[in-house]
């Protein structure tokens, strides 16, 4: 059911104040940029206001062109998440499944730490109409290095992230599996030079996919993920992204989102979705808080794509880990 008018009127409000992130190329920039003038003119505004943000999962960088039905938001000033719902991404169980394939013939064919943007005319037809708005895309795939060792990874982490948190494994009846340096899955598009390369490769050669090996010097925010696995064999992720002040996180999804409070009063965002790409269930569930630390605001987000993996479960292994950050303060 389509939402108010007033609240389609609220989400363009706020991407108004959307900038380009530093780190993408000069074409994707100069593409994003005349999106936003054409789109709100907004450009004085936009200029005046220097909001990092970052988009995550599928249509990375087409949240821009396209007009979400509402958006559901936590977070506050110095850091912000925020869910999209848009309609216009198309989804075919069928053909989802051919698109993992393909992700998993270049994934097999890449050495650890490697990525690749890929495209298909079947990725394609999982979007919506994005070249009549100067944009390209392809999927991004990566063979990550991973930590197998549960000390070593937590170790690691301690350094890397203010005030770790990491789900209790004795609370939860949780067992780690690996940890590795990025999201729990999908990835970030910006390199949209290489994703036209790519498609017109597709299209002059005929061949059925074409994808190339790219190299990264630095990345949007740092995200580290871990995975674990309880006693019924269900897997669950969970992501730390370390964040910028002033950046915003927008996911562009399709799925049923609910905004709610964990016990020591701070908000979460907890989404179901039934149409999940990177998925061999096409399921994900997950469920996300902001931790606005004094060092950096920190996004922790719990996930799986388990068919029985529910909502009160994401909820109480978050419980456990908000109990230890409350243990780990010093008295007032």
């Amino acid at each position: 059911m389509r939402i108010e008018d007033r609240i389609k009127v609220a989400y363009r409000e706020e991407a108004g104040v959307i900038s380009v992130p530093a780190l993408a190329d000069k074409r994707a920039r100069a593409r994003i940029e005349r999106l936003l003038k054409t789109k709100q003119g907004r450009s004085a505004a936009l200029s005046r206001r220097a909001v990092k943000w970052a988009l995550a999962g599928s249509l990375a960088l087409l949240v821009m062109g396209f007009t979400a039905q509402y958006f559901v938001r936590i977070g506050d000033d110095r850091f912000s998440m925020e869910m999209a719902i848009v309609d216009e991404v198309k989804f075919d169980a069928h053909t989802a499944n051919l698109v993992r394939q393909q992700l998993q013939t270049v994934r097999n064919q890449l050495a650890v730490g490697e990525k690749a943007l890929v495209y298909s005319s079947e990725i394609e037809s999982l979007l919506p109409d994005y070249r009549s708005k100067d944009l390209y895309y392809a999927e991004y795939v990566s063979n990550p290095y991973l930590f197998t060792d549960y000390g070593q990874w937590k170790e690691r982490l301690a350094d890397l992230v203010p005030q770790l948190v990491l789900p209790d494994e004795r609370s939860s009846g949780l067992v780690f599996v690996s940890g590795k340096d990025e999201l729990a899955f999908g990835g970030f598009v910006t390199e949209m030079d290489v994703a036209k390369r790519l498609q017109t490769e597709v299209a002059d050669k005929g061949t059925a996919l074409a994808w190339e090996k790219i190299t990264r010097s630095e990345s949007l925010f740092d995200s580290y993920t871990s995975s674990y696995k309880d006693a019924s064999g269900d897997e669950l992720s969970f992501t730390v992204q370390v964040n910028k002040e002033g950046s915003k996180f927008v996911s562009l999804t399709q799925a049923q989102s609910e905004k709610l409070k964990l016990s020591d009063g701070r908000e979460a965002l907890y989404a179901f979705n039934d149409k999940f790409l990177y998925s061999d269930t096409n399921r994900y569930v997950s469920l996300s808080w902001v931790d606005t630390q004094a060092e950096s605001p920190v996004l922790y987000t719990l996930g799986s794509f388990s068919l029985s993996m529910t909502k009160e479960r994401l909820i109480a292994v978050a419980e456990s880990m908000v109990a230890q950050q409350i243990k780990a303060k010093p008295a007032a």
